[in-house]
């Protein structure tokens, strides 16, 4: 992660130059980003939507700014990006510590969350490099089950798995407007391009089918 590096490019690079013979060899050197990237707030979202500018983030988010960076490295060794929307399993993901932590939800319950399956994050890498580079070489890619659902709608579905029968709604920090706000990611590009679609279409058919 980011996080564990003091220079997250530079770890980059040099392990495209250590483990990866370049794109003519055949390969598809990968890096998974996050769709946290984007600057954009509502709307939908694609591929092409601009991200933040590294030196607009570099001192006030040291986090989106290593990312950026990691990226750019990324893709000048040939390698491909794939951003990654919210990953979630059974018990992992933000919706695990909103009901079990016991704390308010900071934050709009009509707020929409893009969300992947860990499986599907790991089954795109895997088209990804089946695809090849002649399809990935430098590209960016972003990735989501393309059914985002509001913070409430994902503790509503929470609660419809068997594991967390025993637990309640949890309380939001701001009042629900009926409005959802947000952006939507559109992944049909990369569903197209990397011939793929998520196995867990959402996440409330994922926790509908855990019932």
């Amino acid at each position: 992660p980011p996080s564990g590096f003091v220079d997250y490019p530079q770890a980059v690079k040099e392990a495209a130059k250590k483990f990866w013979k370049g794109p003519t060899s055949g390969g598809v050197f990968l890096f998974t980003s996050s769709g946290a990237v984007y600057t954009q707030n509502s709307g939908v979202v694609t591929e092409s939507t601009p991200v933040a500018k590294f030196t607009d983030v570099r001192e006030t988010n040291p986090r989106i700014a290593r990312l950026l960076g990691a990226e750019e490295a990324c893709v000048a060794a040939g390698g491909s990006v794939l951003r990654l929307s919210g990953l979630y399993s059974l018990q992992r993901g933000a919706h695990n510590y909103w009901l079990t932590s016991g704390k308010d939800i900071a934050g709009s319950p009509d707020g929409l969350v893009n969300q992947l399956h860990y499986d599907d994050a790991a089954g795109a890498c895997l088209a990804a490099i089946k695809a090849g580079p002649t399809k990935c070489t430098g590209k960016v890619f972003i990735l989501s089950d393309s059914n985002p659902l509001s913070r409430l709608q994902i503790c509503q579905s929470t609660l419809k798995a068997a594991v967390y029968k025993d637990f309640q709604m949890p309380t939001f920090t701001t009042a629900a407007t009926g409005e959802l706000v947000g952006k939507t990611y559109d992944c049909s590009e990369t569903y197209s391009q990397l011939n793929w679609k998520p196995k867990y279409e959402s996440f409330d058919a994922f926790m509908s089918a855990n019932a």
